[in-house]
């Protein structure tokens, strides 16, 4: 871990703090971390509810159904096929997951 040696006090008002500490928990990290991100040219995402761990456990599981299912075809093509539909599946669900969860990068 890096030895952070520099103490930044910064004078918010009430609402400021108050707007800081809110977005600071909706994405899920502590004020420091907010802060240090926003420095680093970065905008935290607020992390997403439920329904996006659900469906991303439903694209997930569709990738594993058709992995499973290639285990139990002999024909060399349609295990091709499976394959490729299985992979399509989870670069899916990676995709989705870049997107909705990485912070993004600011234009300064």
């Amino acid at each position: 871990m890096r030895k952070r040696e520099f103490r930044v006090p910064v004078y918010l008002t009430f609402d400021e703090k108050e707007d800081l500490h809110r977005k600071a928990q909706a994405a899920c990290m502590d004020h420091n971390q907010f802060i240090r991100m926003l420095i680093m040219g970065y905008a935290p995402r607020p992390a997403p509810d439920d329904r996006f761990y659900q469906a991303m456990d439903l694209i997930r599981e569709m990738g594993d159904r058709l992995e499973r299912m290639e285990t139990k075809v002999r024909d060399p093509d349609v295990i091709r096929l499976l394959e490729a539909e299985a992979e399509k599946w989870h670069m899916l669900q990676s995709a989705v997951e870049r997107i909705c969860l990485s912070p993004e990068r600011m234009e300064l």
